[in-house]
């Protein structure tokens, strides 16, 4: 015979000893659910933003730096740029199509190793790398054809980015895109942009374009062989920048 005690059994809860509990537990949910989970949407948030200026800082540097092995990309030429507007009106015009345009990634680069004519060094592999003493993190936005540091994409720490940029031209008072990515409508070469410059809505020898970074699913330049920009998906976010003669 089962034994009772105080008219309960000892054989578990009671049914509303249960749904208490479940009150409970669903109550505790909902403060978690409301507090913590919008908190957890504004850092990523916040991270977001963060790695996006990051991206487009390093952008804007590179295309005011002149390097010592860059060269202009006219056809038969092997002039060096003389400027960064030289520079950055070529990198826009490289990024009509995702094989020959920018990308922008980090690798670590080995300190026991001479820099290149660029002055950057080549990369370390992970096992080898101690941060700070045989190896140090550094982000690159260089033409992804770049003979140099193509062959570097595989050993990119995180993410990679290639951007795609387009011509904002001032039109009947108002900026408008032109209509493919790499084209400067108004000039075939800085020096014709140059001349024509005091003539142009906007005034100065300033070009305004739109950044579009998307995002490689693998570290390998090869997957954008052949592509058009529409079959790498939408970009994870768009900048509006310009660079000017005094860059």
């Amino acid at each position: 015979m089962k034994r009772k005690v105080n008219g309960r059994s000892l054989g578990g809860f009671t049914l509303m000893e249960t749904l208490l509990a479940m009150a409970l537990v669903a109550t505790l949910v909902s403060i978690f659910l409301v507090v913590f989970v919008p908190a957890r949407g504004m850092v990523q948030k916040s991270l977001a933003q963060q790695d996006a200026d990051r991206l487009v800082g390093v952008l804007k540097a590179e295309m005011k730096t002149v390097r010592n092995n860059e060269r202009s990309f006219t056809k038969a030429s092997s002039e060096k740029y003389t400027n960064g507007f030289d520079k950055g009106f070529y990198w826009l015009r490289k990024t009509k199509e995702p094989d020959s345009a920018i990308v922008i990634f980090s690798y670590r680069e080995d300190l026991s190793k001479k820099p290149s004519e660029d002055g950057t060094r080549p990369p370390i592999a992970a096992n080898k790398s101690v941060p700070g003493e045989t190896s140090n993190l550094v982000t690159i936005a260089c033409p992804i054809d770049d003979k140099l540091h193509r062959k570097h994409i595989r050993d990119a720490v995180g993410p990679v980015y290639v951007v795609s940029m387009t011509h904002l031209e001032f039109r009947n008072g108002e900026w408008k895109a032109a209509n493919k990515p790499g084209t400067i409508a108004t000039a075939g070469s800085p020096e014709e942009y140059l001349q024509k410059c005091s003539t142009l809505e906007a005034g100065g020898p300033c070009i305004f374009y739109r950044a579009d970074f998307y995002m490689l699913n693998t570290p390998n330049p090869n997957i954008v062989k052949n592509k058009k920009w529409n079959k790498l998906g939408r970009p994870i976010f768009s900048s509006v920048m310009s660079f000017g003669l005094a860059s």
